[in-house]
């Protein structure tokens, strides 16, 4: 036991097990002479209290009930007394260290007093602790932290803290400060101007450092007066670091780089800064200098940080008169936009203290905006409907409004390739037709259409080739096919629609109920689809083909019943109904047909070896109805004369020519 002198001590004594006896104590000094001590009794035994007023050895005999309780006396040894405050602790390993590496303090125990010492490294792992008694009152002590990060490094004097413990240090990872590199005008013995803002460039990415490692970087800029010049260290996120400063005074400035609180290769540089200006040193970039855009705000940046103090002017000349506007950065640099309002080549002058920047004048082509966005892209060659294998259709590109750039299409299949590659033509107009020809039925065609090296809207175009003609496809519309029957002689018309059907030849027949044929008048409209017009001469059952791709539709053949209409029997011939005719003269037969009702007048004129003879028949308006005809071959010959299908009275009859 020890204890500091005079200090009151306090020790227990415990009896409750032992039973009841007598209690005594007797205690030694140095010097031999008894000292005197204060006995409680408490519910467990005693509580001794004694206070030791010499150096040295105190012997401490206990009895109870008569005996001693140990074999020899206790002992405790007075000590002079201890002052942790006194106790001081120095060097870089209370601080920081490197992973791996010792971190090494000492601790200076003089005039402390006696007093026992400890030392504790508490964080991330457990560092070994070496400490050697250097025999003058100090310790030189040694942690090993093999992780980096945080620690707690705690010293204690008789068990209490010395000043400044707990102390934190933190390791870093070993780092090669010469792997770290300095670059930039900003850095260069010469070439730096007064009140020209410069940087320079500090890369610490051969270290392996993390982008997050903001602040690792520090920097002193130093005047010819001593003062400590403005200066802005900004991380650029990816191991590097921009330095910028300006420079206010001219002469000799020492710059200070640190990593880590490491110096890093080169530093302290010297940089003499001198008045003047350098026009080579500005530079102007920006894609306003490289192509304008027709009617739109064009942009540039001139920097002047490292050509020192001068004036900057601006100038540009071309087909229009383009407004320019200057904006001041406070940085060095400034941004320029400017808006032409008439393609052609601009001239953009810069010049800096009366001179040209390098590069000026910088000659600009402007256009109108390149923009894929603003093609169109349409027609039957990229409707999925009208894809049709072995059947050429186009397209038309519209670029109108986008602005010139090329234009390139590729049309891919997943089966057999395009019989040839599509065929782009130029229209002058600001638009292209694309022809191409689809190949087997079945393919999945993708048309990737781009303008400028982008794809326009919707491109690629998805398109699934089918086939050539599908005649099942084919519709019939009309009232001759919807309705119940259709009156006899009024011209009637079947609509034929084939837009979904692809690609054939149309092929229409009418057969009357007495087996001949009848004349079709077939025309295809504006929809694409075709009309095809007969008249239903006869009442009775009439047989309509239709073929497309020469095959029958669908609903082929269809019939198509015609109704006799007016009152024949009303109707009276009045003129030129003649038995007998010379060959080579035209005839008129005329029919008063005002009291016959709804109807048309329809004739025949057939010769006995059945050929029939071409006629006119002309309504007159005024309730009459006139038939021509002009017969150049003599032989005998029959007329049939009809009205709403059926014969006139005296309609029917034969002649000789």
């Amino acid at each position: 036991l020890a204890a500091p002198i005079n200090s009151l001590q306090q020790f227990r004594v415990i009896t409750q097990d032992a039973g009841k006896a007598e209690f005594s104590i007797s205690i030694t000094s140095p010097s031999g002479s008894r000292v005197k001590a204060h006995v409680i009794p408490t519910h467990e035994g005693y509580l001794v209290n004694f206070t030791p007023t010499q150096l040295g050895e105190y012997l401490l005999g206990i009895q109870f009930g008569g005996e001693s309780i140990s074999h020899r006396p206790f002992k405790m040894t007075c000590l002079t007394g201890s002052d942790p405050m006194k106790v001081k602790a120095t060097g870089p390993g209370l601080h920081r260290g490197v992973v791996n590496k010792p971190a090494e303090f000492m601790i200076d125990t003089r005039g402390a007093g006696q007093g026992g010492l400890g030392v504790t490294v508490e964080g991330p792992c457990e560092a070994a602790i070496n400490c050697r008694d250097n025999g003058d009152g100090t310790c030189s002590v040694a942690y090993l932290p093999t992780e980096i990060g945080d620690y707690g490094i705690n010293i204690t004097f008789n068990d209490k803290h010395i000043p400044g413990s707990p102390f934190q240090a933190i390791i870093v990872p070993d780092v090669d400060v010469n792997k770290i590199k300095v670059s930039g005008d900003g850095i260069q013995l010469h070439g730096v101007y007064v009140d020209s803002p410069t940087d320079f460039l500090v890369d610490t990415r051969g270290i392996s450092s993390k982008p997050t490692d903001n602040g690792k970087v520090t920097c002193t800029i130093t005047n010819p007066s001593g003062v400590e010049t403005e200066k802005l260290v900004t991380s650029l996120l990816d191991g590097t670091y921009k330095v910028s400063y300006t420079p206010f005074e001219e002469g000799k400035h020492t710059i200070d780089i640190f990593y880590d609180n490491m110096p890093v290769p080169g530093s302290p540089f010297v940089v003499n800064v001198r008045r003047g200006c350098d026009a080579k040193k500005c530079c102007a970039y920006g894609p306003g200098l490289e192509n304008g855009i027709l009617n739109k705000p064009n942009q540039f940046t001139v920097e002047t940080k490292e050509a020192g103090t001068g004036g900057l002017s601006l100038a540009i000349e071309g087909p229009s008169e383009a407004k320019m506007t200057c904006k001041d950065n406070r940085d060095g640099s400034c941004s320029v936009e400017y808006m032409p309002t008439e393609p052609g080549e601009y001239d953009v002058t810069i010049k800096f203290a009366d001179n040209h920047i390098p590069g000026s004048p910088f000659k600009v082509q402007v256009q109108a905006e390149v923009d894929e966005k603003l093609v169109s892209a349409y027609g039957p060659g990229l409707d999925p409907a009208r894809c049709r294998s072995g059947v050429p259709t186009k397209f038309t590109i519209d670029a109108a409004k986008a602005g010139p750039a090329p234009v390139s299409v590729n049309i891919v299949s997943d089966s057999m390739p395009l019989p040839k590659k599509p065929e782009v033509k130029n229209n002058g107009d600001g638009t292209f037709t694309v022809s191409y020809i689809p190949p087997n039925e079945g393919a999945n065609l993708k048309a990737h259409i781009l303008y400028n090296g982008k794809d326009v809207p919707n491109s690629p175009f998805p398109l699934k080739v089918k086939p050539t003609c599908e005649p099942e496809k084919v519709k019939l519309i009309g009232p001759a096919i919807f309705e119940n029957g259709i009156p006899a002689s009024l011209p009637t018309t079947v609509k034929i629609d084939t837009c979904e059907a692809g690609y054939g030849d149309l092929e229409v027949k009418c057969v009357g109920p007495d087996g001949n044929a009848r004349k079709v008048k077939l025309e295809k409209q504006k929809d694409g689809t075709y009309d095809a017009t007969f008249v239903p001469d006869d009442f009775g059952r009439y047989r309509f083909d239709v073929k497309y791709g020469g095959k029958d539709i669908a609903k082929a053949p269809v019939f198509i019943q015609a109704f006799a209409t007016g009152n024949a029997e009303k109707c009276k011939i009045t003129e030129g109904q003649e038995k007998v005719l010379n060959s080579g003269e035209s005839y008129c037969v005329t029919l008063d047909t005002q009291n016959a009702g709804n109807g048309a007048v329809t004739c025949k004129i057939k010769s006995v070896d059945g050929g029939e003879v071409d006629i006119n028949i002309v309504d007159n308006g005024d309730g009459t109805v006139s038939i021509y005809y002009t017969l150049e071959e003599a032989g005998e010959y029959t007329i049939n004369i009809k009205f709403g299908g059926q014969t006139v009275p005296g309609g029917f009859y034969s002649f000789t020519v």
